[in-house]
């Protein structure tokens, strides 16, 4: 009980010495604040894009051009093999005639195809992936699959766009782990640097208690309750932030995806989100507060 009692009056005695500066106590805050918003929202931004990826990736579909001796009565079988596959989410074929009727709605030369006295286009049939199937490996992989089956002459798929998406998403991922390291270790030398300083101003009073028996622990413990009030505070802001900064975005990205016809909606932090900044903020305040105070009971 006393042990609770000791760690009470340190927590509320630096919460007091906080009060007592509220300026510079809020600057610094608003400071780990930012620093912290940085990686936060950069998460955030990766988060929605692995969600428009994903999106765009179920968009994906496959050509199989048959060979020109194929029959109606094996594409019918062909494709009713190809639903039951748990790879494919759906498959659609296209007839000779229709995709001539396609090809002359996009080209734009309507005239040149109609003089054509043989139709030279082969049956096809369009393969959306299932969503497990998500990928460049895995895309080549079913690619190669459909490819060796009897009726199948080619296999066509932008390869080279989901190969740049999923390297955009990974150099996002890199980039987001160094911002977090090195604005996590800025952070760390602003509470350490803040500590400092406050054992630096209260250099006698901690001389008087080494004086009267009072051990390193009492000594540390008031500045390690304010490193972390400090770090605790600074994460609550980053999360403030972001979330403004989502509410700021939301309207101007919906808008934006109605007019490509998509149903997106900017998401933000979840709540477990918010418990690993607010866990990982605590920490850092608690490690620069410790590093500050230890180095200065050394002395």
């Amino acid at each position: 009980m006393n042990y609770l009692t000791r760690h009470m009056q340190s927590g509320l005695y630096s919460l007091g010495k906080l009060s007592r500066t509220p300026f510079a106590s809020l600057m610094t805050c608003f400071i780990i604040g930012i620093a912290l918003a940085l990686p936060a929202a950069l998460f955030v931004a990766l988060k929605n894009a692995e969600l428009i990826s994903g999106s765009l990736k179920q968009t994906l579909e496959m050509t199989l051009y048959l060979k020109q001796t194929a029959t109606p009565l094996q594409v019918r079988a062909l494709l009713s093999t190809l639903k039951k596959q748990a790879e494919i989410k759906n498959a659609r074929a296209i007839s000779p005639a229709d995709g001539l009727k396609e090809l002359q709605k996009q080209a734009g030369f309507d005239a040149s195809l109609e003089n054509l006295q043989n139709n030279p286009l082969p049956w096809a049939i369009i393969v959306q992936p299932s969503n497990e199937i998500n990928s460049p490996k895995q895309f080549e992989q079913f690619s190669q699959h459909l490819q060796q089956l009897p009726l199948v002459d080619n296999v066509q798929w932008d390869i080279l766009w989901v190969k740049r998406l999923a390297s955009f998403i990974t150099l996002v991922h890199r980039i987001l782990y160094a911002l977090a390291a090195f604005l996590s270790i800025a952070v760390l030398l602003i509470v350490n640097n803040t500590i400092r300083s406050a054992t630096e101003q209260h250099h006698k009073e901690i001389e008087i208690i080494k004086l009267i028996g009072g051990t390193n622990a009492f000594i540390r413990r008031p500045f390690l309750y304010t490193g972390m009030t400090y770090g605790l505070l600074g994460g609550m802001i980053a999360w403030l932030l972001v979330v403004i900064l989502v509410i700021a975005l939301k309207n101007p990205s919906q808008h934006l995806a109605e007019l490509y016809g998509s149903q997106f909606t900017l998401v933000g932090m979840r709540f477990d989100h918010l418990l690993i900044l607010l866990a990982g903020s605590l920490s850092l305040g608690l490690a620069g507060s410790w590093l500050a105070v230890t180095k200065h009971l050394r002395k």
